[in-house]
C-alpha cells in the first residue's frame, strides 16, 4: 500500500511544481510589461528575463535575508545581555 502513495505524491509534486512555475512565469512577464519591456520571442529574450529575475527577484531576496540576519543579530545581542544581567543577579544572591 505504501508504494501506491509514493506515485501519488510524486504526481502531486509534479503538478504543483508546474502550476507554481506557470504562475511565476506569468508574474514575471506581467512585471516586465509594466516596466515597459517588450516580451517577444523566447530565444531573443532569455537574457532579458534572466536579468529581470536577477535584479527584481534575487535582489529582493538578498534584502530580505540581510534584514533577517540583522534582526537575528540584534535579538542575539539583546538575549545575551539579558542573560548576563540575570547571571550577575543570581551570582550576587
Amino acid at each position: 500500500m505504501a508504494g501506491g502513495n509514493k506515485g501519488r505524491g510524486f504526481l502531486t509534486g509534479l503538478i504543483l511544481g508546474g502550476v507554481i512555475g506557470s504562475v511565476l512565469t506569468a508574474w514575471i512577464v506581467a512585471r516586465m510589461r509594466q516596466r515597459g519591456r517588450r516580451v517577444a520571442g523566447v530565444g531573443s529574450r532569455v537574457g532579458e528575463i534572466a536579468g529581470f529575475v536577477k535584479d527584481e527577484v534575487i535582489g529582493g531576496v538578498r534584502e530580505v535575508l540581510r534584514r533577517a540576519v540583522e534582526e537575528g543579530r540584534e535579538t542575539a545581542r539583546k538575549s545575551r545581555s539579558d542573560l548576563e544581567e540575570r547571571f550577575k543577579k543570581e551570582s550576587e544572591d
